[in-house]
């Protein structure tokens, strides 16, 4: 396949081989990996490794250099972490820029560890003063999740069952939206849950991505199927269903989590708020005429 990005690339780096300031060019992400992680619509990760980051930030007729810009949206992080550019170009074409001085190479040169993206794969595109090639290479491993504590687990499912309350009023009243901002409050605590219940499932080194990526891939198909019918259309009667469905998918994995990692499973929260639910259901069967 035609690696559409490859014109953006040569003129980065065309960009960057003319400006001093700009030592190495890191490209980690999918791309950087093993065959097949990839495809079409994949961005490209670019770390900017600059002798002083600040212009870059400071001015980003830079990023209009490189190609006609759609929208982007700038990160500045927090104290610690470097400042990030996310940038649509035209045709869709994604770049994920990374701006940092060479302390971000210097710390796993040192240290002789790789961070975890990095360990992941990565492919160095620019290397002025030979900086990159100090650095170790990759294994290509997904960093270690941990399991949560016990108190990590306990607020999930709190806030899990906390929103479940909440939904009842609201779809009573009809008030969809509101519906829906609960309802994906719930669901980031589902996902919490698929991740920990897939790393209890499959041992800790399974690689549950971020956001959801890849979930057909690391969940097992019993689950992957409940997933399919917790989201709901915008409507009262599917909106029930779709609450029904995830309340149930919730409390399985959090018992089987629990039971798994040998954890109280807090079910005080989860009987009454489901037994609180459930009393509506004729309610919301008759407010739309079943």
């Amino acid at each position: 396949m035609t690696d559409c990005h490859a014109p953006l690339i040569d003129r980065l780096m065309a960009w960057a081989e003319a400006d001093d300031n700009i030592r190495a060019l890191i490209r980690t992400g999918s791309s950087s990996r093993g065959p097949g992680e990839a495809d079409r619509f994949s961005d490209r990760d670019i770390e900017i490794i600059a002798r002083d980051p600040g212009p870059l930030l400071a001015d980003d007729r830079w990023i209009h250099e490189i190609g006609n810009v759609m929208v982007a949206e700038y990160l500045e992080n927090g104290p610690d972490d470097p400042a990030t550019r996310l940038v649509f170009f035209e045709g869709g074409r994604k770049i994920d820029f990374t701006l940092a001085d060479r302390l971000r190479l210097d710390g796993m040169i040192e240290s002789g560890r790789l961070d975890g993206l990095y360990e992941r794969g990565y492919r160095v595109l620019l290397d002025k003063d030979g900086q990159a090639d100090r650095l170790s290479v990759a294994t290509g491993a997904a960093p270690r999740r941990t399991m949560p504590s016990a108190a990590e687990f306990g607020e999930a499912v709190s806030v899990f069952w906390f929103e479940a309350a909440h939904m009842l009023a609201y779809l009573v009243r009809g008030e969809l939206w509101v519906v829906k901002f609960r309802d994906w409050t719930m669901k980031e605590m589902l996902l919490r849950m698929l991740e920990w219940h897939a790393l209890v499932t499959h041992g800790p080194n399974t690689d549950t991505w971020y956001i959801g990526t890849k979930m057909r891939r690391w969940a097992d198909a019993e689950t992957w199927a409940e997933v399919e019918q917790v989201f709901s259309r915008f409507d009262r009667a599917d909106a029930w269903r779709g609450l029904v469905a995830m309340m149930a998918l919730f409390t399985r994995l959090t018992h089987e989590t629990a039971a798994a990692l040998g954890l109280n499973c807090p079910v005080a929260s989860e009987q009454s708020v489901a037994a609180y639910v459930m009393g509506f259901e004729a309610k919301i069967a008759q407010l739309d005429g079943g």
